[in-house]
């Protein structure tokens, strides 16, 4: 297994992902001084974001893993958060699906597609230690 996310498995042989991105950014608020550039004051941390791209090619691989990328769409609308765990413990935590993305391709004449690409994108969910609101980490 390369990777899981909840119930979800990208491994070799399956859904394996071809690109794993990960992309974190600090929050800083701009003040403006007269005569000098502004002054930028760190807020903390800001969005921590994974996306995952890979292509699967379900009759090649004798299963129907296109229905692996369809429970996925279909847990990016639930608004569930778990665990994302890469093998090599790089990205713990839990992270929300966001954004996902699939295309068919090379269809057979039942409508079954040769070629499924998926495009994830996931963000980590700090919900502020279960309050509704947090001002201090």
């Amino acid at each position: 297994m390369l990777m899981g996310w909840g119930p979800h498995r990208f491994e070799v042989g399956g859904a394996a992902f071809e690109e794993l991105r990960r992309r974190v950014e600090a929050r800083w608020e701009k003040h403006a001084i007269i005569g000098r550039r502004p002054a930028g004051q760190y807020l903390g941390p800001g969005e921590d974001i994974v996306t995952l791209r890979g292509t699967i090619y379900p009759v090649a691989q004798g299963g129907s893993l296109e229905s692996v990328v369809r429970a996925l769409l279909a847990d990016c609308r639930s608004g569930k958060a778990y665990s994302l765990l890469a093998l090599s413990g790089d990205v713990p935590g839990p992270y929300r699906l966001e954004r996902a993305e699939a295309v068919e391709t090379f269809h057979l004449p039942g409508g079954r597609p040769q070629k499924v690409t998926y495009d994830l994108e996931f963000h980590a969910h700090d919900d502020g230690a279960g309050q509704i609101w947090s001002l201090w980490p």
